[in-house]
């Protein structure tokens, strides 16, 4: 089996580690598993702070992926202002099950979703400009000003939002290891 498999399927037996800047424990891990099975990959190509934590080399297509790893006490990552990426494997690690599971961007979020997301920040961005145009907003004198921020957030319960109970599970896992996405 190509060592990319072998790898993905290794990331599902990962413990529960935490990813803090200061002390990236699940990276640390995952990065021990790309090393394990001799794939290549550069490490934090686009800086520390963003997206994604490795870029992967596929030891078969030569194809380049994006992994990006994630861990929370909670059954459910933490998105913030970063949505999930389309085409990018995420290792995601929970303390509450001390599981690891994988997934695409592509699993979490459809394209529909994404180009409507897309949409509503574009009217947005129109709106806010709209009003810095306005005299009152040009003429703050102790500079004062305001921007828009995208969180994106889950909710609808555990049956929607624990990536370790959820339906979805296994066939996300198996896409990912298949590449099928």
């Amino acid at each position: 089996m190509p060592k990319m498999n072998e790898f993905l399927k290794d990331c599902l037996s990962l413990p529960y580690k935490s990813n803090s800047q200061q002390n990236p424990e699940h990276e640390n891990q995952v990065e021990e598993l790309l090393i394990k099975h001799g794939l290549e990959y550069v490490a934090q190509p686009n800086g520390s702070q963003n997206f994604p934590d490795f870029h992967v080399v596929d030891d078969v297509s030569g194809k380049i992926y994006s992994i990006e790893c994630k861990s929370s006490k909670d059954p459910k990552p933490i998105y913030n202002g970063g949505r999930p990426h389309e085409n990018a494997i995420y290792v995601f690690s929970s303390a509450k099950y001390n599981e690891t599971t994988i997934f695409n961007g592509s699993h979490i979020l459809s394209e529909e979703m994404r180009n409507s997301y897309d949409e509503y920040l574009k009217e947005q961005e129109e709106l806010l400009n709209k009003y810095k145009d306005l005299e009152l907003w040009k003429e703050n004198s102790r500079g004062f000003g305001f921007y828009n921020r995208a969180m994106y957030i889950q909710s609808g319960g555990k049956v929607k939002t624990d990536y370790f109970i959820h339906q979805d599970r296994y066939m996300c896992e198996q896409n990912v290891i298949n590449k099928e996405y």
